[in-house]
């Protein structure tokens, strides 16, 4: 019977140690690093500088030097993608390995895009004649606005209108604390006894700072 109990637990313990065995030796297999290494190249076999690869899922990734080599690590079952500028994105998964270390060799497509036909027609003889073709083009109507908006009571008014920026503001304020850091340990001067004051409101009068912004 004390055999039997011993088995029992024997058996128990088995059990429940084997499923934490196997999920520990499938974590340390997925999580298994190796050095990624390789050379791109295109359709004539000739190296690819800047070209990147990288990993878009977890950001990791680097690229190719001016003789096309490249190498970085990486994780088994990482998908991998491979862009260059003028050439086809390219995928690859790295697959699993017995040795630390990969090479490979990839071969980029060039993407080629055809462009619409473009009519190219010779110049005037004379720059006369070409003042004249040039001044002879009629542009769109809805090009008329800038002449509007060029118009300079139209300018004069967006003047009015303008709000102050950060350095003006920022103006403003440093005049602010320097009045106040020469007048704190004084009488505060009445800006309506300064002559000087009384100039810059009749100036401000003439430019029509006063004057309703709505007109």
């Amino acid at each position: 019977m004390f055999l039997m109990n011993i088995k029992y637990t024997i058996s128990l313990l088995f059990l429940l140690i084997v499923p934490f065995l196997g999920f520990s030796q499938d974590e340390t297999e997925s999580e298994e690093v190796i050095q990624f290494t390789g050379v791109v190249l295109d359709e004539d076999s000739i190296s690819i500088p800047g070209v990147h690869i990288y990993t878009p899922i977890f950001g990791r990734g680097t690229s190719t030097n001016e003789y096309g080599f490249f190498s970085m690590p990486a994780l088994e079952g990482d998908s991998l993608v491979i862009s260059a500028v003028g050439f086809k994105k390219a995928t690859y998964i790295v697959p699993k390995i017995k040795t630390s270390t990969l090479r490979v060799i990839f071969k980029l497509e060039s993407d080629t895009e055809m462009l619409n036909e473009v009519q190219v027609y010779n110049m005037p003889p004379t720059a006369e004649a070409f003042k004249k073709a040039v001044l002879a083009v009629r542009l769109p109507d809805e090009y008329n606005n800038m002449n509007k908006n060029l118009d300079p009571a139209t300018l004069q008014k967006m003047y009015r209108n303008l709000p102050a920026d950060g350095s003006m503001n920022h103006r403003w304020f440093v005049q602010q604390q320097a009045f106040y850091d020469q007048t704190k340990n004084s009488v505060r001067i009445n800006p309506l006894l300064n002559p000087m004051s009384w100039v810059e409101i009749f100036k401000a009068i003439k430019r029509g700072d006063f004057s309703n912004n709505n007109d």
